[in-house]
């Protein structure tokens, strides 16, 4: 396949001037063309597995509806408000190996039944993200690796909590897997 045949244009009608003078001022302040700065946006933020897994699974979107029925809040008002960052995104696929759709859905699918356990530990929560169910799937998933992989996962993305609150959580979750509890560093 051609360098044309994998790319194809796009074209985006009735921008508000607000919005266009933002590209253009953001495209700027990077060195880049809105041509190129928006092509960037693009290609990163559909380039992301996590995300695009997000924001086309029903399952996902079902599991968020249960979710915040667990802990009675509600979904954010805008689908494209999403549980976590590309960076984030970025640090789950890294540290737990993943590269397909496939492997996410088993994830999700596994983790169904200890949705419950990992709302639990956001009760105080009254508004959540899209995609909040995946992000407790890959908790539950990481709940379930060893020492060396909790210790990245809470370096990377759960180091707003302590580790000892983190390794609390994981060992919930392991518990209801009856796995032992994690060995926690010193």
């Amino acid at each position: 396949m051609t360098a044309k045949e994998r790319n194809r244009v796009l074209t985006i009608r009735n921008v508000s001037a607000e919005v266009d003078d933002a590209i253009a001022s953001q495209a700027r302040a990077h060195g880049r063309s809105k041509s190129e700065f928006v092509q960037e946006l693009l290609t990163a933020t559909f380039g992301d597995l996590i995300g695009n897994f997000c924001r086309a699974n029903g399952w996902v979107a079902l599991s968020d509806q249960e979710v915040a029925k667990m802990i009675d809040a509600k979904l954010s008002d805008y689908w494209f408000e999403a549980a976590q960052t590309l960076a984030e995104n970025r640090a789950y696929c890294r540290i737990l190996s993943l590269r397909t759709e496939d492997e996410l859905n088993e994830i999700l699918k596994a983790a169904i039944p200890l949705l419950a356990i990992r709302a639990k530990h956001m009760s105080d929560v009254t508004v959540l993200p899209h995609g909040v169910s995946m992000t407790f799937a890959l908790f539950i998933e990481a709940a379930k690796r060893e020492s060396a992989t909790l210790l990245a996962f809470h370096r990377d993305l759960f180091y707003r909590i302590t580790k000892e609150q983190f390794f609390d959580q994981v060992d919930e979750i392991r518990e209801a897997l009856r796995l032992p509890k994690v060995e926690r560093p010193c």
